[in-house]
């Protein structure tokens, strides 16, 4: 699965709209159209902590052994430029 669709089952399955994400990225609706067709170089970071934000999840480093999360990220890790 491509991070496109990734992102879209996310928002799916957590019962958001891509008009929700936009708003909470404060960007047009058409921005996150574009962000989510050119998934390769277009969704950074900071929007992923930001998708993980709204959506109530995580965004981890987990170990393929264990399932352990080795580290996590949060809003906490953006700076004040993001």
């Amino acid at each position: 699965m491509m991070i496109k669709e990734k992102i879209k089952a996310l928002l799916n399955l957590k019962g958001k709209s891509q008009i929700e994400l936009s708003e909470y990225f404060k960007v047009s609706k058409q921005s996150i159209n574009r962000k989510i067709s050119n998934s390769e170089t277009a969704f950074n970071t900071a929007d992923l902590i930001k998708l993980a934000e709204l959506t109530n999840t995580t965004l981890a480093f987990n170990d393929k052994e264990t399932g352990k999360t080795l580290i996590e990220f949060d809003k906490n890790d953006l700076s004040s430029k993001e």
